[in-house]
């Protein structure tokens, strides 16, 4: 999972590849971090058909605004720079990715 710099554009990023998870968190945001393990480890398991950024809302609010965040953590699936689902809030690794598998 790639962390988004201040100096990296979201879009860029997405661009690069057909599917991009992102996840957007906060530092502040206790479900973020319960979340943060189960992301890593399924976008490691998945490396080979997705691309995951993490985004933080507090540091990245133009891009967090530009996707329509309202609550995090929330996780944005992207196809070919195309919204293609959405997650809001946290939810158990099974879970993740048997909700990715439908759309990859």
């Amino acid at each position: 999972m790639k962390q988004l710099k201040p100096t990296e554009s979201l879009d860029d990023l997405v661009s690069q590849h057909e599917h991009s998870l992102l996840f957007f968190s906060a530092s502040w945001c206790g479900p973020c971090q319960s979340m943060t393990p189960i992301v890593d480890n399924v976008s490691n398991a998945m490396s080979h058909r997705l691309n995951t950024i993490k985004i933080d809302v507090d540091k990245s609010s133009n891009d967090a605004s530009e996707y329509g965040i309202r609550s995090v953590p929330t996780l944005i699936l992207v196809k070919n720079d195309e919204i293609i689902a959405q997650q809001v809030g946290g939810i158990p690794p099974v879970q993740l990715m048997q909700w990715l598998e439908q759309y990859i």
